[in-house]
This record gives C-alpha cells, structure tokens and sequence, in this order.
C-alpha cells in the first residue's frame, strides 16, 4: 500500500516543504536563507519525481493526476504570494494565478467527474500546443522555476548591484509567465466551452 501511494506522498512532501523554504527565507539569518534556498532547489527537483515513481510502479491514474496538480498549485500559489509580500514581484501576479487556479481546477473537476483525465480535456490543436504538449508544460515549468529561485536568490544574495540585476530579470520573468498562464487558461476555456455549456444549461 505505501509503495502504490508513493508517487501521492512525494507530492505532499514537496507541499509540506514550501511552508519550510518561506520559513526559512523569511529569516533575517543568512545561514537560515542559504538553507531555504537549497531547500527550495530540493523542492523544484521533486517536481516531477512524483509522476516519474507513478509510472515506474504502474500507479498513474486520474486521482494521481489530481493530487499532483494540487500539489502544483499550492507550491506555486504559495511561492508567488510569497516573494508579492517581500516586495519582490507585482501583487497582482499572486492574484492572477490564485484565480485561475480556483476557475481551471472548477474546470477540471468537472471533466473528472466525466471521466476526463487533467490534459485529456485538450482536444483541439490550439489547446493541446499551449496547455497540454510537452513543450508547452516545460517551457511553462521552467519559467516558473525561474521566477522562484531567482526571488530566493535576491533574498539570500541582496548586493546591489546583483540584486539589481537579478531583480531586473525577475519581474520580466514574472510578467512573461503571468502571460503564459493566461494564455494557457485562455486555451483550456476554449476546449472547456462545450463541458461548461452542458453544465450551466443544466442549471
């Protein structure tokens, strides 16, 4: 039983840790930092192991599939609230994705109920290419490790003239990916439209 729910208990490892590397960076101890930063490399690298065990012990399934997109949205939602609240990026960033979070995984649960698994939703060239191909999600994915460790990189490594830098690439880093999440919630609405007219004319 444990190793089938391998896979489910990485992903809630990696969730319990996000709470740990905000802990950690939230310190004004560097050594507290430097710890929160490599906790954090840690964390992204997890990202993924997940889904790898799963298939590994032939445990995929659709509520493996919905736990770790949970674990996702916690990580990142957490993650972006985070670095809005150390004045590093935008508030409205957190804001974007928290919303999108709420209405794509309303979406989402829909379509399980249906039988439909987390990308099987994505149908259509357009929706497949921007929300469920492979280069779509790892492009998405490394963006937004990107955005995190270099928020964490600033924390632990405030110089000046690094920071600034770093700083810099940041908020282009944060506003791009904030495009890439509407553009890809853009895409999953227009696949979406027909399971969300049958539910709503249902009443």
């Amino acid at each position: 039983m444990l190793l089938r729910n391998l896979a489910n208990l990485t992903t809630l490892l990696r969730v319990i840790l996000v709470f740990f590397i905000i802990a950690f960076l939230n310190q004004a101890n560097a050594a507290w930092q430097i710890a929160g930063l490599i906790l954090l490399v840690f964390t992204l690298l997890l990202d993924g192991l997940d889904g790898f065990i799963a298939r590994k012990l032939n445990s995929s399934n659709n509520i493996g599939s919905i736990i770790d997109t949970l674990g996702d949205r916690i990580t990142e939602n957490v993650l972006l609230i985070f670095l809005a609240y150390k004045g590093l990026i935008p508030f409205f960033i957190p804001v974007v994705f928290v919303s999108r979070s709420f209405i794509a995984d309303f979406i989402r649960n829909l379509a399980f109920h249906k039988g439909i698994g987390t990308f099987a939703i994505n149908k259509s060239k357009l929706g497949f290419y921007i929300v469920a191909s492979k280069s779509s999600r790892t492009i998405y994915l490394v963006l937004k490790y990107l955005v995190f460790l270099l928020g964490a990189f600033i924390l632990v490594f405030p110089e000046r003239d690094t920071g600034r830098l770093l700083l810099s690439t940041l908020s282009y880093a944060a506003i791009l990916i904030t495009a890439l999440n509407i553009l890809r919630f853009l895409g999953l609405l227009h696949d979406a439209k027909g399971l969300l007219k049958d539910v709503f004319s249902r009443g």
